[in-house]
C-alpha cells in the first residue's frame, strides 16, 4: 500500500477546500501578517481554479469572502454553512466534497484551531487524506497556530505550503497544460522566486 505521505497529490486525486476565509476574521487573526495571508489565500485559490483539482469553497451563513478572495473566484460558487464547527457536517458541502470523487482533501481556512482542524479531523475520520495548507491558514496568535498544526500532524495530517503544493501538483514544470498558471500565481504571490526561476532557466539555455 503506498505511503499516504509519500503518495503525490495530482489534480486527480485532490480537491482544495477552503473554509471561513471571512472578510470579518481577516483583522482578528494574527498568526501571520495581513499581507501574507492574503497573498496565501490568493495562491491557494488560484491554484484551485487553474490546475484542473477538485475545488470547494465555503463560508458561514451571513459571511463574506476576503474581496481579494472574491476577486480571483469570479462566478465560482461559494456555499454556505449553519453553525457546523466541521464543514463536512454540512450536508451541501458534504455532497459537493464528494462529488469531487477525489480521495485527497487539501485544506486552508480560518481559524487553525477552529473550523480549520475539526474540518480536518472530520474528514481524516471520513477516511480522506488530509493536507493542511499552513501558510494560508490562520490562527489568533502564532501559539494557537502552531499547536494546532501540531495536533493535527499528529493525527495525521501532512503540512503543505500554497507553493509545496502547488509545485506537487504541476511536477514538472513544462507541462504544457497548467505550467503557465503555475509561473503566473508564483510570479505573483513570490515574486523573489520567481526571479530566481528566471535567472536559473537564462543560464542553463532552458
Amino acid at each position: 500500500m503506498p505511503d499516504p505521505v509519500l503518495e503525490p497529490f495530482t489534480a486527480e486525486n485532490t480537491t482544495i477546500l477552503m473554509v471561513d476565509y471571512s472578510v470579518g476574521f481577516l483583522n482578528s487573526f494574527r498568526s501571520h501578517t495581513v499581507s501574507d495571508h492574503l497573498t496565501a489565500t490568493v495562491a491557494l485559490a488560484q491554484i484551485g481554479l487553474n490546475f484542473h483539482t477538485g475545488f470547494v469553497v465555503n463560508l458561514g451563513r451571513g459571511q463574506k469572502p476576503y474581496p481579494q478572495l472574491a476577486e480571483v473566484l469570479g462566478d465560482h460558487p461559494i456555499l454556505y454553512r449553519g453553525g457546523e464547527y466541521n464543514a463536512l457536517d454540512n450536508p451541501d458541502v458534504l455532497k459537493a466534497v464528494e462529488a469531487t470523487k477525489r480521495p485527497r482533501l487539501a485544506i486552508g481556512g480560518i481559524s487553525t484551531d477552529g473550523c480549520v482542524i475539526e474540518t480536518a479531523f472530520g474528514a481524516l475520520r471520513r477516511g480522506y487524506t488530509v493536507a493542511l495548507v499552513a501558510d494560508a491558514t490562520a490562527g489568533e496568535t502564532l501559539e494557537t497556530h502552531n499547536l494546532a498544526v501540531q495536533r493535527m500532524v499528529q493525527a495525521g495530517v501532512i503540512p503543505v505550503t500554497w507553493l509545496s503544493l502547488a509545485t506537487e501538483l504541476q511536477y514538472d514544470w513544462s507541462k504544457g497544460d497548467t505550467a503557465q498558471a503555475y509561473f503566473n500565481i508564483i510570479a505573483e504571490a513570490s515574486p523573489g522566486v520567481m526571479a530566481s526561476v528566471q535567472a536559473e532557466h537564462s543560464t542553463d539555455g532552458s
